[in-house]
């Protein structure tokens, strides 16, 4: 972009400590924002002089910026320009603003807050500085004739504007009495503001924005499901005592707060974005808006709470503030707000005032990266829907820019583990093939030049590298969105990058490199360097099949390697007698999946995993690593009722623990919270955490059958392979059902694809919809060789298709709808 960088001196007023290197965040989570006099402003006056046929502006910054010309907010995206590794990259956005423009005197204008450059958020990585601007702006007359418009340093310059303060962890301080439009207008009288200042500072590539672009998400705002008002606490023999109410409210009704009072709102569901809401009151008045994921369950101590019971819980956050502090303007009719430089996650939302004040309306707006959504299913069992649920609002709430491991707390960070053991579940929620080509870019501008990827990425300093499981996303997402979305690209534009970090863990020997984090938040340990060297074969059996996929001479050196590191781990792991010396969950899970194993020891081994989640009560005890791929592995392996007994377990650990604990997202521990004991340690427990969700990967792949496990990546040919629940009585848990239903919907790269079964009385009836050939692998719940099955109208012996264990081949040549049974 041909245009300058320009800036000013301005610094974050907010310092707080490093939650990374110090553990005491109370005090400075509950101090107020403090008033930084303003936000970083740009602005340029120009004219134009005639009939305008085009016009394009390019703009980005480091920090957080908004644009407007002649007072317009250009574009509906928001947070712009996302978080990138700034040492080495910022995006820009392009907008089309012939509309904006009129002919004579224009201002554009820029406003620029810390953002992830300078706020609290880099914990330090990157240098103190200012924030900068940078924009062009190019218009074509309708003569043919060319201007253009760009940053130098005879732009005006001021620390200003309404937004006193802003910080992503922290919030938002917004005085409306300071008038925020006037100066985004032509005529505006500039003459006390200073010229800009040249920055030089930045020396990495400013390049076009990928990806899909941070919004409001608008179908997905929500009102409130309750609104109470409590004013006082009142003793209930616990430490902290109880929130007295006074009055609940109509949703939608006006809620008048006197001074003293304290307005509560659940809007039912955790989620990320910001409140918009229109009040009413004096002038000056300050109206203070705090965030929880959670209320205080008890008022005692020795279950976790830091506050009275129905207040709200903010410990978890550590030393995020997470509010809005807002000085209201006195207009008559109300004004309207919602933040333009933060975000928050949460649930619950408490409003207070210094004088009285009217609520006229509230909702929470949704705001995350816009992917669109391509997937639905549902079930028979109400509790896997809600989890369902839950497992979408954590994908909704974590893709922001990146993927990050929670959104409300003083991290926020694109954790790479987390990304890469759920990405195959993202796939079919949505289409995120764009978002991660994005996110690659990330992880290439932050690869070592040892060839380690990023523990995080973008990187921050306190966070490392080259741990197994961790880095290894920089392999196995490329590999997952070229499965999916039968995308090349991806492979191609990280091949180089991807072969750095093969020959960085090759460094180390066959046995893989560091892991850390071993398998993290498990119930039962496996060695951290068997989870290496199991990663380690794991990415190079990916990147093997993906050098074939681009017809690279490399699948012949990848393929030796992976049976090289094979040999090594059957020397090193397994004992005299062929069998594995480790014996967790996620031992026996990562040896499957990996094909590690002797061809005759497999199904021993399938069949001692099956045996280990008995005799554990039909729970899981496996951590981040595990879960991923636990019931993907034992369905791959003939397991599936297993697996059914474990999404339909209720204790604690299980996908439904939470669920039966009120949750509404996927949480970072099984137990965060319980309705027995309370809340967890505060130091590490989100309630937004999406990593344990990739069990939906297991119910679109197996449960509905909407599978590509074909060498057509893209699901060019749809391979259906549905796997019912066919425990009997005698396999079922105590407490549960059949699963009797699923349906399923997943709009792929080829097209609509619909797979949907249901049990009637033994009978087994199977409808589907396919844009393109496909294989069905009917499942034969009634083995006998003699019986037959219905396709549409058609009646056909069983014994006329091919066999597959227990199940039948069905060709579907053709794109369409059937039913089967």
């Amino acid at each position: 972009m041909e245009a300058k960088w320009i800036s000013i001196e301005y610094r974050r007023v907010e310092n707080g400590v490093n939650p990374w290197e110090h553990q005491s965040t109370a005090d400075y989570r509950k101090a107020p924002l403090k008033n930084g006099g303003g936000l970083p402003i740009f602005r340029k006056e120009f004219t134009v002089s005639k009939e305008i046929k085009d016009a394009v502006v390019k703009a980005t910054a480091l920090g957080i910026f908004e644009l407007y010309i002649n007072g317009k907010k250009v574009g509906k995206d928001v947070l712009k320009p996302g978080w990138t590794e700034y040492r080495k990259r910022v995006l820009y956005y392009e907008y089309d603003v012939k509309e904006y423009l009129t002919e004579g005197v224009n201002c554009i204008t820029g406003v620029v807050s810390p953002g992830w450059w300078q706020g609290r958020i880099n914990i330090d990585t990157y240098p103190k500085d200012n924030v900068a601007f940078l924009a062009r702006l190019d218009f074509t007359y309708a003569d043919g004739t060319t201007s253009h418009v760009s940053t130098d340093e005879d732009w005006k310059c001021k620390v200003g504007g309404a937004v006193l303060n802003a910080d992503i962890w922290d919030g938002e301080f917004y005085d409306a009495r300071i008038d925020n439009d006037a100066f985004k207008y032509p005529g505006f009288d500039d003459s006390d503001w200073n010229n800009a200042l040249i920055y030089t500072n930045f020396k990495g590539e400013v390049s076009k924005h990928i990806g899909p672009a941070i919004r409001e998400r608008e179908f997905l705002n929500m009102l409130p499901v309750s609104m109470k008002l409590y004013e006082g606490i009142r003793d209930n023999g616990t430490d902290y005592g109880e929130v007295v109410y006074v009055n609940e409210f109509e949703i939608g009704q006006e809620v008048t707060i006197r001074k003293g009072q304290t307005l509560l709102i659940d809007f039912g569901q955790n989620l990320v974005g910001w409140p918009r809401f229109t009040v009413k009151g004096k002038r000056g008045t300050s109206l203070l808006v705090r965030f929880a994921e959670m209320l205080n369950d008890s008022g005692d101590k020795s279950r976790g709470n830091d506050g009275p019971k129905g207040s709200l819980y903010t410990e978890n956050y550590r030393s995020a503030k997470s509010r809005i502090q807002y000085i209201l303007r006195g207009d008559e009719f109300g004004e309207t707000y919602n933040p333009t430089h933060t975000f928050f996650g949460f649930r619950y939302t408490e409003i207070t005032a210094d004088d009285d004040i009217g609520i006229l309306f509230i909702k929470a707006c949704v705001v995350g990266s816009d992917t669109k959504e391509t997937g639905r299913i549902r079930t028979s069992s109400e509790d896997v829907n809600k989890l369902i649920s839950n497992v979408i609002w954590g994908q909704r709430g974590n893709y922001l820019s990146i993927p990050t491991d929670c959104p409300q707390r003083d991290e926020r960070l694109g954790w790479t583990g987390d990304t890469q053991i759920f990405v195959n579940a993202a796939c079919y929620n949505a289409d995120v093939r764009e978002f991660f080509h994005k996110w690659m870019q990330d992880m290439r501008d932050c690869q070592s030049e040892n060839g380690a990827f990023p523990d995080v990425a973008p990187r921050v300093r306190v966070v490392g590298e080259g741990n197994a499981a961790w880095a290894d996303a920089g392999v196995i997402v490329p590999y997952v969105i070229y499965r999916m979305y039968g995308d090349k690209k991806i492979i191609e534009d990280n091949f180089e990058a991807m072969d750095r970090y093969i020959q960085y863990l090759r460094s180390f020997g066959l046995g893989g490199g560091n892991a850390v984090y071993g398998d993290w938040l498990s119930y039962e340990p496996t060695d951290k360097e068997y989870i290496s060297c199991c990663m380690f074969a794991l990415s190079t059996m990916y990147m093997r099949d993906m050098a074939r996929a681009i017809g690279s001479e490399k699948e012949v050196e990848y393929a030796k390697l992976y049976e090289d590191i094979k040999k090594h781990f059957q020397d090193k792991f397994l004992d005299e007698n062929g069998k594995l010396k480790e014996t967790s969950q996620t031992a026996y899970l990562l040896a499957l999946k990996t094909r590690m194993l002797p061809e005759s020891y497999v199904q021993e081994a399938a069949d001692c995993l099956e045996q280990k989640i008995k005799d554990n009560g039909y729970r899981l005890s496996t951590g981040f690593i595990g879960t991923g791929i636990l019931n993907q592995t034992l369905s791959e392996f003939g397991k599936s009722n297993i697996a059914y007994s474990l999404l339909l377990q209720t204790e604690d650990p299980s996908w439904l623990y939470s669920v039966y604990q009120g949750a509404t997202t996927i949480w970072e521990r099984w137990n965060s919270y319980t309705i027995e004991k309370g809340f967890g340690d505060a130091g590490m427990n989100s309630f937004n955490h999406y990593a344990y969700g990739a069990v939906l990967e297991w119910m679109y792949k197996y449960m509905a059958g909407i599978n590509n496990d074909f060498d057509e990546p893209g699901f060019k040919h749809v391979v259906l392979r549905p796997m019912p629940d066919t425990r009997t009585k005698d396999e079922l848990t105590e407490g549960q059902e059949n699963i009797t239903f699923v349906e399923a919907e997943y709009e792929s790269a080829s097209g609509l694809i619909k797979s949907s079964w249901r049990m009637e009385n033994g009978t087994f009836v199977y409808n589907c919809t396919v844009p393109t050939r496909a294989s069905l692998f009917f499942p034969l719940i009634n083995k006998d060789e003699n019986s037959t099955i219905r396709i549409n109208d058609k009646v056909v012996p069983v014994s006329e298709f091919e066999r597959d264990g227990n199940r039948i081949r069905i060709n579907l040549n053709e794109p369409g709808s059937y039913t089967i049974e």
